[in-house]
């Protein structure tokens, strides 16, 4: 799970970017689920099955520049399914 908290773009600018880059999440991550909390901050739950490519992915320079452009900065936190019913 992240939280992304956006200081020079909106939620609906930084969806559309997260839209855009989709296939390539999609080489490490499946099930995302993105939320708005209001217009500057977005909840991601994601199924991540590659870790060390999720990380490549994030230090990308590309990566980097976009998350400026947009003003993001992650909060990565690792939650655990504990019981379903």
């Amino acid at each position: 799970m992240a939280v992304v908290k956006l200081s020079k773009s909106t939620f609906e600018e930084w969806k559309q970017g997260m839209d855009e880059d989709a296939e390539m999440t999609q080489m490490f991550m499946r099930d995302v689920m993105i939320g708005k909390v209001d217009d500057y901050t977005a909840i991601v739950c994601a199924d991540v099955f590659d870790p060390e490519l999720q990380q490549q992915y994030m230090s990308d320079p590309a990566l980097q520049e976009m998350a400026e452009m947009y003003g993001a900065e992650h909060s990565l936190y690792l939650a655990k399914l504990v019981a379903t019913s």
